[in-house]
């Protein structure tokens, strides 16, 4: 080969390392290209001249260098925010998918934009971005969607398990009449003696008459019970339970029946009959309940105290209520807005209802037969609400009645009459899952209950869109509502370095690829997808920096071999003088 050989050898580095320079500050040309994928050269020997062999090594000079390949390395650049709604990235390994007419092109740069049409395309190229059935995307500017009548709503929250008001709707006692440790039950009110109650620390004595004559008997007095109240009218006033009289009694039955014949007005004192302005009874669990027999007027309170001062029966109790409001809107087939009230009276330990009310100019409820099918009723209350223990809903319901006056159980829809409607409208109640904490749920930190979520809204216009992280984009409506308008198309290749570029952040298929394999967002290795962000370049440049370095020198010591090369030439020339 001669001297030519060293003369061609560097002439093959200084192309070379001039295509490695060419790549290099492409690269650093591109760093702030977002979506750009930095590329990598690679040098291969060229073919060498056999000289023979010494021994069993055979003898070679190479003839240079030559760029085996040059590929792009396809990591993962760093996700920036722009804050731009039509702005996507990929965080992961597909392309988005881009029409550009007789073919797809691919791209990890989301810079999308809406054209006269409202179809959504790149914003460099023009070409329309593709949806998951390979269709076009319009964005649905000026749209605007129907008004949709409530018909269901999830309330969550928190319900207090202890009551804490001197006065409501319903009035519990704070702790139960116990026996020996064990709780006087309804049944058992008629034979439990006032001094057999635990509390009583002294016995109430009866009356006893002065008698004459030897041994003479001191006139004794018989010890009084002072019950205060308020009607639910703000009305107070109080009456005296006199122990062991006749007329009074001596029992827990008595004195409950005192109450409500003397303070509440019940003619019969065993039962509500209408007059009375509240009734009081014990339940199972020793505890003395109050309700009011108005809905709504929740003033009522009472309190039971011992005049005489040696018994300590009813200092240790008093009559308590919770009662929480909150309210929601619940909208008619127009859309138009109703405001709704809705109360929850505690009825009993882990047991409430929840009553509907409204103004009179939105509307009212519809009316049924009650279980005796003599009155009419408002259907806007839920009954027994119910919690166990540890707080979770048990059921909700139970002693709610239909039209025709039959039970119904774990009924939570109230009927609503809307103003200016010629139909009811049916309105379930989600209150959650039965043993879990889910929607209410009942604890000792207060009342906090809220209308979570709805199926209802009034009429509503376009207003913007978002993006899920599987690329489903959604219109948002005024109203609060949203409907899904396409989800974008993302591909993915078998050999992701067998893509061509073809300029403007795109790229082609090739054989070398392979076909693409269409899918979306959050599926296999395609990634997320993110709005309001864009990928940034992945060229590192301390790297890029270090490899200029190099092919630098590269090109320099190349250069040097040519020199040298020919200042030997020369010498063989001047041999000839």
């Amino acid at each position: 080969m001669g001297l030519g050989g060293a003369l061609y050898a560097g002439v093959t580095g200084i192309r070379s390392h001039q295509s490695w320079l060419d790549v290099i500050g492409n690269n650093l040309s591109n760093i702030n290209t977002y979506g750009y994928k930095s590329s990598r050269l690679l040098f291969s020997d060229l073919i060498s001249q056999n000289k023979g062999s010494a021994g069993v090594n055979p003898m070679q000079i190479g003839m240079g260098v030559k760029v085996g390949s040059i590929s792009s390395l396809f990591t993962q650049g760093t996700l920036e925010a722009t804050n731009n709604e039509f702005d996507f990235a990929i965080q992961g390994n597909g392309f988005f998918v881009l029409n550009g007419g007789d073919k797809n092109f691919f791209s990890r740069v989301g810079t999308f934009a809406t054209d006269s049409s409202n179809i959504l395309v790149d914003s460099t190229s023009g070409y329309k971005v593709l949806d998951s059935a390979g269709k076009t995307i319009t964005i649905p500017y000026g749209s605007t969607v129907s008004a949709n009548a409530t018909s269901s709503i999830t309330l969550s929250g928190t319900l207090e398990s202890t009551p804490s008001s001197s006065s409501g709707e319903v009035l519990l006692l704070s702790s139960a009449l116990t026996v020996s440790g064990t709780a006087v039950e309804s049944a058992d009110a008629a034979t439990t003696d006032l001094n057999a109650l635990d509390t009583n620390t002294t016995d109430y004595k009866s009356y006893i008459a002065y008698a004459a004559g030897p041994p003479e008997v001191e006139e004794v007095k018989a010890d009084t019970i002072t019950i205060s109240y308020t009607d639910p009218d703000g009305n107070s006033g109080s009456v005296e339970f006199t122990y062991g009289t006749a007329d009074d009694g001596t029992t827990v039955a008595d004195l409950l029946k005192f109450i409500n014949k003397e303070a509440f007005g019940d003619t019969t004192g065993t039962a509500d009959d209408g007059s009375a302005f509240a009734y009081l009874s014990e339940n199972d669990n020793g505890k003395i309940i109050v309700e009011s027999n108005t809905p709504g007027k929740d003033g009522l309170s009472l309190s039971i105290s011992d005049k005489s001062t040696d018994t300590g029966t009813w200092s240790d109790y008093e009559f308590l209520a919770s009662t929480y409001t909150t309210s929601t809107t619940i909208y008619d087939a127009q859309g138009t807005g109703r405001n709704v009230t809705l109360t929850f009276i505690k009825q009993d330990d882990g047991v409430w209802d929840m009553r509907a009310s409204m103004d009179s100019k939105d509307g009212s409820f519809s009316t049924h037969e009650d279980k005796d099918g003599n009155t009419t009723a408002d259907n806007n209350t839920i009954y027994n609400i119910t919690f166990d223990d540890k707080g979770n809903l048990v059921s909700a319901g139970g002693d709610a009645y239909n039209a025709d006056g039959d039970p119904v159980y774990n009924n939570t829809t109230l009927t609503f009459k809307f103003d200016g409607m010629t139909s009811s409208k049916n309105v379930t109640f989600n209150l959650g899952t039965s043993g879990d904490s889910d929607g209410i749920f009942q604890s000792g930190n207060g009342s906090s209950v809220t209308a979570s979520d709805q199926d209802g809204s009034e009429s509503g216009s376009f207003s913007s869109f978002s993006v899920d992280t599987d690329g489903t984009l959604s219109a948002l409506y005024s109203n609060g509502t949203s409907s899904k308008i396409a989800q974008l198309q993302l591909a993915t290749f078998g050999n992701i370095q067998g893509l061509r570029r073809s300029g403007d952040n795109l790229y082609e298929q090739t054989d070398s690829s392979g076909e693409p394999l269409y899918t979306v967002g959050g599926t296999g290795s395609a990634g997320d997808v993110y709005s309001g962000y864009l990928e940034s370049s992945n060229v590192d440049m301390t790297s890029e920096l270090t490899s200029l370095i190099m092919a630098q020198r590269g090109f320099q010591l190349n250069s040097r071999v040519i020199t040298t090369a020919d200042d030997v030439l020369s010498e063989a020339v001047n041999l000839k003088r």
